[in-house]
C-alpha cells in the first residue's frame, strides 16, 4: 500500500485563500488595493459597502465578529484605543495592519501582495484575536 501524497503549501494556500474574506478599512482607499487583491484571487469586502463614513472602529470591527473576517488596514494606531482594543479582543479579530507610510494605493497595493503568503501562514496556524504588523519589505509580524 503507497502512502498519501503531501499536499502542497502552494495548494493549501490556494484552499485557504478562496475561504479568507478580507476587509479592506477605509484607511487602505477603494480602488488601488481592492482591485489589485481581487485581480490576485483575494476575497475583499469594502468598509463603505457595509457601514457608513463616519462609522466609530469599534462599531465595524465588533460587526466583522461574526463575519470571521479578516482585517488589512493602515490605521496604526488602533491596537492602542482602548475601546478598539476592547472590541478587536472581544471580536477575536485577525488584524493587519501595514505599515508604510506615504505610499500610493498601487505601492501600498503591491507590498500587501508580496507580503500575502506570509499572511496566509499566519491565518492558518494562528486563531484570533492577533494584531500583526506588515512591512514595506512584505514582512509580517505578530505585535
Amino acid at each position: 500500500m503507497g502512502s498519501r501524497p503531501k499536499k502542497s503549501k502552494k495548494r493549501s494556500a490556494a484552499k485557504l485563500l478562496e475561504r479568507v474574506v478580507f476587509f479592506i478599512d477605509r484607511s487602505l482607499g477603494k480602488h488601488d488595493v481592492p482591485s489589485a487583491l481581487r485581480a490576485a484571487g483575494c476575497h475583499c469586502e469594502l468598509h463603505d459597502e457595509h457601514f457608513k463614513q463616519d462609522t466609530e472602529d469599534e462599531v465595524w470591527l465588533r460587526e466583522l465578529a461574526s463575519r470571521r473576517w479578516v482585517v488589512i488596514t493602515k490605521d496604526e494606531k488602533i491596537r492602542y484605543r482602548p475601546l478598539e482594543l476592547q472590541a478587536l479582543r472581544s471580536a477575536a479579530l485577525r488584524v493587519f495592519i501595514v505599515i508604510c507610510g506615504n505610499l500610493t494605493g498601487a505601492a501600498t497595493a503591491d507590498v500587501i501582495l508580496k507580503a500575502m503568503p506570509r499572511i496566509l501562514a499566519t491565518l492558518n496556524s494562528r486563531r484570533g484575536p492577533f494584531v500583526c504588523h506588515v512591512y514595506k519589505d512584505g514582512t509580517v509580524k505578530l505585535k
